[in-house]
C-alpha cells in the first residue's frame, strides 16, 4: 500500500512538473511571431539559450529565436504573425529569426517546409547550401545532405550563395549543392514534393492491439496510422506487404482507394474499393472507402447507399454513423443527418468526424455558438483535419467576422493544398473582400486539382458578372453547366455547403445584359419544373421578366413565390420589383436591376445601404433606397421609390 501511494504521489509530482514547465515556457513568450495551429505526432519547440525541448500543442507561441522540429512521423502548421502559413514536415529543424508585416526570417537547418500566403511576402531563408529571397504566395524550400532544393509554386525566388545566383518564377525548380551555384531541376509534377502535406480521409475505426508481424492487419493498420500523418510511401509499402500475406485483404484495397481520392485518381479508387467490398462485404471500412470514391465522382446517392450498408454491417461504427450524417446532410436531410450525427457522437465523441459533421448539422441551424464549439472540438481531436478549420472558418463569417473565417479557410487550405473545393472557398472569402486576383489564383488552382468539378467555374461566373464581365461570365457558367448539368446552374457542388447566399445570385442578369431574353426564359422555366420549391428559380424568372413589357404581373407574381420561398439572407429588393404598371420608360428612373441583386457569395451578420438615383430635363426626378441586414436567424430589407416627371415626348 505504501509504495502504491508513493508511485501516484511521483507520477503526479512528474505530470505538476512538466505542467509547470510548459506553462512557464508559454508565459515566457510575449511578443510572438507564430503560433502552432497543428500538430500531430512528436513536434517540440525550445528556446536559442535552452537545452531542454518541449512538446508542442495547439495554439503554443513561437518567439524570436525559438527553435521548432518535428521528429519522424510528426508534423506541424505553424500560422505567422504576419499571415502566411508554414507546414513542417517531418525530420525538419527550423528556427524563427524575426516576422515583421511585410517580411519573414527563418533557418531551415533541415528538412522541409511548406509556405502558403494569402499576399505575395518576402520571405528569407537561411540553408546550410543557399539562401533565398522569396516574394511568393506559395513554395516549398527542403534540405537534406545532397543539398538545398526550393520549388515555386505561385510568386518568384532568388536563390544565391558564394558560388552564384538563379531567379526562379511560378512553376519552377532549383536545386543548390555545397560550393556549387544553384541550378534549374526539371520536375513534371511539382506538387509531388507536398504530398506529406495532404490530408488522407480515415477508413478504420479501431485499431487492435498486439498484432505480430505475421498478421496481414499489422500492416494495415500500422498504415492507416502512417497515412493519418501524410506518410504515404511508408504506407503504400505497408500496403504491399498485407497484400503479400493475403492478396485479397479488403482494408488493404480500402486504404488504396482512399490515397487515390486524395491524389485525384478517381476512376482507379472507385475500382480499388470496389475490390475492397467484393472481398469483405461486412467491411465497414469498405463501404467507407468506397463512398469516398464514389463522392468524389459526385454520385452522392450512390456514396448514401454504400453508407447505409456500413452502418447495416457494423452499427456501432461512430465513424460510419458520421460519414452517413455528412452525406445525408448533402441532400437536405436535416433531420436525418442530425440523428445519424448524434448517433455518431453517443458511439464516440472523441472522433473527429463525428464532432465535425455535428458542427455542419448545427451550422445549417444557424447554431452559430454550437457550430463553432464543435468544431474547435474536432480541431483538438485531429488537428491536420482542414474540415473542421473550414467549417470553423464558416462559422465565423456567418457571425460575420469575415477576415478571422478566412484566416481559419487559410489554415484549412495549407492543411490539404490540392483539395479542390477548398481552394474554391478560399476564393469565395477573398472576392468578399474585393481581393479579385487573389480569389482569381484560387479559382485557377481549383480548376486545375480537379477539371471536372463545376464549383471553381460557378463562382468564377458569379464573379466576372458583378465586374460587369457579362461574356465571360456566361462562357463560366456553359462550363459548370456541361460539368453538372443535371443539377440547376445556381448550385454548388460542395456538399456541406452551409451558406445558402450563392444560390440567390440572380443569374437571369448574366442573359438579359447580352440579350438574350429568350433563352433566359428557357433557362429560368427549367429551373422551376426542376424544383418548383427553390427560391432561386423563380427570383431568376423574375429578373428575366423585369425587361419583358407586358409582363408585370408574372414578374411580380415570380417575385412573390421567390421572398416566401428563400431562406434569409442580405439580398435587399428594390421596392419598384413588387409593383406594376409604373409607367416608366426603360432607362428613365431608377428601374433597372442593379449591382444589388448580386448577393454575397457568404451569407453572413452584416448591414448594408445601397442607393440610386436620376435627375432630368422637365423636372425629371428620382431615387431609391434599400437598407438590409441579416443577424443570426432573422433578416430585414426596407426600401423607398419616388419617381416624378413633367412629362415627355
Amino acid at each position: 500500500m505504501k509504495k502504491r501511494i508513493i508511485c501516484i504521489f511521483v507520477l503526479f509530482s512528474l505530470i505538476c512538473i512538466f505542467q509547470s514547465d510548459h506553462a512557464a515556457y508559454a508565459d515566457t513568450c510575449k511578443d510572438w511571431v507564430a503560433k502552432v495551429v497543428s500538430v500531430q505526432g512528436s513536434v517540440q519547440i525550445k528556446k536559442t539559450a535552452d537545452t531542454e525541448w518541449v512538446q508542442a500543442n495547439l495554439g503554443d507561441p513561437i518567439c524570436i529565436g525559438y527553435l521548432i522540429r518535428a521528429n519522424a512521423n510528426g508534423r506541424a502548421a505553424v500560422e505567422l504573425v504576419n499571415g502566411p502559413v508554414l507546414r513542417v514536415d517531418q525530420h525538419t529543424h527550423v528556427v524563427f529569426n524575426g516576422v515583421k508585416e511585410n517580411a519573414s526570417l527563418i533557418d531551415l537547418i533541415k528538412g522541409a517546409v511548406h509556405f502558403f500566403s494569402r499576399w505575395p511576402r518576402s520571405l528569407k531563408v537561411s540553408t546550410p547550401f543557399v539562401n533565398g529571397t522569396v516574394e511568393g504566395t506559395e513554395f516549398l524550400v527542403r534540405v537534406d545532405d545532397n543539398g538545398t532544393f526550393l520549388s515555386i509554386f505561385e510568386g518568384r525566388v532568388l536563390a544565391e550563395n558564394k558560388a552564384g545566383s538563379l531567379a526562379l518564377t511560378s512553376g519552377q525548380s532549383a536545386l543548390a549543392k555545397a560550393d556549387q551555384a544553384p541550378v534549374l531541376q526539371t520536375v513534371v509534377r511539382p506538387r509531388d514534393a507536398v504530398q506529406w502535406t495532404l490530408y488522407y480521409p480515415p477508413v478504420v475505426y479501431k485499431y487492435p492491439e498486439g498484432l505480430k508481424d505475421t498478421d496481414p492487419r499489422f500492416y494495415t493498420h500500422r498504415a492507416a496510422s502512417l497515412l493519418r500523418v501524410g506518410r504515404v510511401e511508408e504506407a503504400k509499402s505497408d500496403i504491399e506487404q498485407a497484400l503479400k500475406l493475403d492478396p485479397q485483404n479488403s482494408l488493404a484495397f480500402s486504404l488504396q482507394s482512399t490515397i487515390a481520392v486524395t491524389q485525384n485518381e478517381k476512376e482507379k479508387a472507385l475500382d480499388l474499393s470496389g475490390k475492397a467490398v467484393q472481398a469483405d462485404k461486412n467491411s465497414a471500412a469498405a463501404h467507407i472507402a468506397m463512398s469516398y470514391a464514389q463522392q468524389a465522382r459526385f454520385d452522392l446517392k450512390g456514396a448514401l447507399n454504400s453508407l447505409r450498408e456500413a452502418v447495416k454491417v457494423e452499427p456501432e461504427n461512430a465513424l460510419a454513423w458520421a460519414r452517413l450524417a455528412e452525406i445525408e446532410q448533402s441532400f437536405g436531410r436535416l433531420d436525418e443527418s442530425l440523428t445519424a450525427a448524434n448517433k455518431a457522437v453517443e458511439l464516440n465523441p472523441n472522433v473527429a468526424r463525428t464532432q465535425t459533421v455535428l458542427g455542419f448539422a448545427y451550422l445549417t441551424q444557424v447554431k452559430i455558438k454550437e457550430a463553432m464549439a464543435a468544431f474547435e472540438k474536432a480541431i483538438e481531436l485531429d488537428q491536420a483535419a482542414p474540415l473542421p478549420r473550414l467549417g470553423l472558418g464558416l462559422a465565423k463569417i456567418r457571425k460575420g467576422c469575415l477576415e478571422e473565417g478566412r484566416k481559419e479557410i487559410e489554415i484549412a487550405v495549407s492543411l490539404d493544398p490540392d483539395n479542390s473545393l477548398l481552394r474554391s472557398y478560399l476564393g469565395k472569402a477573398y472576392y468578399e473582400e474585393k481581393q479579385d486576383k487573389m480569389a482569381n489564383d484560387q479559382y485557377g488552382m481549383a480548376k486545375e486539382f480537379d477539371p471536372k468539378d463545376p464549383t471553381p467555374f460557378f463562382y468564377e461566373a458569379i464573379k466576372k458578372q458583378t465586374q460587369n464581365r457579362p461574356v465571360e461570365a456566361l462562357e463560366e457558367m456553359q462550363k459548370a453547366i456541361d460539368l453538372n448539368d443535371n443539377r440547376a446552374v445556381y448550385r454548388s457542388k460542395f456538399l456541406l455547403d452551409a451558406d445558402l447566399a450563392a444560390r440567390s445570385a440572380s443569374l437571369g442578369r448574366i442573359y438579359t445584359d447580352l440579350g438574350f431574353q429568350d433563352l433566359a426564359l428557357v433557362e429560368g422555366w427549367k429551373s422551376v419544373n426542376t424544383d418548383p420549391a427553390d427560391f432561386s428559380g423563380h427570383r431568376f424568372l423574375s429578373d428575366s421578366y423585369s425587361v419583358l413589357p407586358r409582363h408585370e404581373i408574372a414578374r411580380v407574381s415570380e417575385l412573390l413565390q421567390s421572398q416566401l420561398l428563400q431562406p434569409i439572407n442580405i439580398n435587399p429588393v428594390q421596392p419598384h420589383l413588387a409593383e406594376s404598371n409604373l409607367h416608366i420608360l426603360e432607362g428613365a428612373g431608377p428601374s433597372d436591376l442593379s449591382f444589388n441583386e448580386f448577393n454575397p457569395l457568404f451569407n453572413r451578420n452584416r448591414y448594408s445601404l445601397q442607393i440610386s438615383g436620376i435627375y432630368g430635363e422637365n423636372n425629371t426626378i428620382g431615387d431609391e433606397i434599400v437598407v438590409a441586414a441579416v443577424q443570426g436567424k432573422a433578416s430585414i430589407s426596407a426600401g423607398q421609390f419616388h419617381y416624378e416627371t413633367d412629362g415627355w415626348r
